[in-house]
């Protein structure tokens, strides 16, 4: 079966997206990285998500010149990722238009629940990544969030039982999935994402040993209750005016939730620290690239992750981070190596933990050195031949069963 012309699907959000404005992060990194490093082994790649401006052209390029579709499918506006569900069979109709992929790969659920109908009646393979995992999710939820609904617990469910394979980005989300939705443990594999090297680096002599006059910590992401960052806020604030850094928050509101942002600038207001605080909004890669090397510490306060994309980044840079020990940061945060694990979401110990990287150079300037080499284990290329092997399972899992396109 020839697995030349491979579709990467994104419906809620756009790869040509900024990370960390509106629904974009961590997962439109991933999609356009591993495009470009199959494009780079000879695939035949092309990017499809969901037109949500009338002025949008119909094909668009990432940075290396991949393709990216945008389909026509529900109103030419932004649309919250939780009310996209009801346009899915739009885009569905949309891809069903298209000449026929060889594969078909989908990322997130509501990618997979508008595509997967269409590689059955193609009968091509079809691969499904969740990049969050519901059942997961709804374990792990911040303060005030709500929980993932049955339709998407059911649809997740749907998704990897009936795809020919599951990416997973760790051992534990494979076991989530396979515990979750009860679904045979070989459908589902473990192809672990990478980091772009040449973007992340360290600066002239590393992060740690070159730090400005007053010390950087960065929070990067989207500002959303699961992100954390009133953690990042309160730490800061735990410290000594003199030992206080200068806490930047990068990234922007999700739809929805600029009521968490505004209680972010009123929780450093109260805590007397409006003024070591900077929302610095959507960065550019670039710029998140400056920044990271800019920042002795990155802190990555979230509830949950599936993978800390972020972490990798960092590790690259030769940032330490500090981290929540949840099972996505276990995978991307090597505790002692990159950065420093915590079990508590007590500001207090985030804030004694930060205030002893800080105050021993000598320490952090060893973590700088041993994140760096952790950051280079891991590379995009890898990851995209380990995704290509998957992509050939599918096809020869596809043949064992004899599926023909429905009539």
């Amino acid at each position: 079966m020839s697995m030349k012309r491979i579709g990467l699907v994104s419906v809620h959000t756009s790869p040509l997206a900024p990370p960390g404005a509106d629904d974009a992060g961590g997962m439109n990194v991933y999609v356009v990285a591993l495009a470009e490093a199959l494009a780079d082994r000879g695939f035949d790649v092309e990017l499809l998500t969901r037109s949500s401006n009338p002025l949008d052209p119909e094909i668009g390029h990432t940075p290396r010149g991949v393709p990216v579709r945008l389909l026509r499918a529900g109103p030419q506006q932004p649309v919250p990722k939780d009310d996209l569900a009801r346009h899915m069979y739009a885009f569905r109709d949309a891809l069903r238009a298209l000449p026929a992929f060889d594969l078909l790969h989908s990322h997130y659920w509501v990618s997979g629940a508008a595509v997967l109908s269409v590689a059955e009646e193609q009968g091509i393979p079809h691969v499904q990544s969740l990049h969050t995992v519901a059942a997961l999710k709804n374990l792990h939820l911040a303060p005030g969030d709500h929980p993932e609904p049955a339709e998407r617990l059911w649809a997740e469910k749907r998704l990897v039982t009936d795809s020919q394979v599951t990416l997973a980005s760790t051992e534990a989300e494979r076991a989530a999935i396979i515990t979750a939705y009860g679904v045979d443990p070989s459908l589902v594999e473990v192809v672990v994402p990478g980091v772009d090297t040449e973007l992340f680096h360290p600066g002239p002599q590393g992060a740690g040993s070159s730090a400005p006059e007053r010390a950087i910590v960065l929070a990067l992401g989207r500002i959303q209750p699961l992100k954390g960052q009133d953690l990042a806020i309160r730490a800061i604030a735990a410290l000594p005016g003199a030992r206080r850094p200068r806490l930047v928050i990068a990234g922007a509101a999700t739809p929805g939730e600029t009521k968490f942002e505004k209680s972010l600038r009123r929780l450093a207001t109260e805590l007397d620290v409006a003024d070591d605080v900077d929302f610095v909004g959507t960065q550019s890669r670039a710029e998140v690239a400056h920044w990271m090397r800019a920042a002795s510490v990155v802190l990555i306060p979230s509830h949950s992750e599936t993978f800390g994309l972020v972490a990798l980044e960092a590790a690259a840079s030769a940032t330490p981070v500090l981290a929540t020990r949840s099972s996505g940061m276990q995978a991307s945060v090597c505790d002692g190596v990159s950065g420093i694990l915590l079990d508590s979401r007590d500001p207090g110990e985030w804030g004694r933990a930060l205030d002893s990287l800080l105050g021993k150079p000598g320490r952090l300037a060893e973590l700088s050195a041993s994140a760096r080499e952790f950051g280079l284990l891991h590379d995009w290329g890898k990851t995209a031949d380990a995704t290509a092997d998957a992509y050939r399972r599918a096809g020869s899992r596809m043949i064992a069963t004899q599926r023909t396109p429905l009539e």
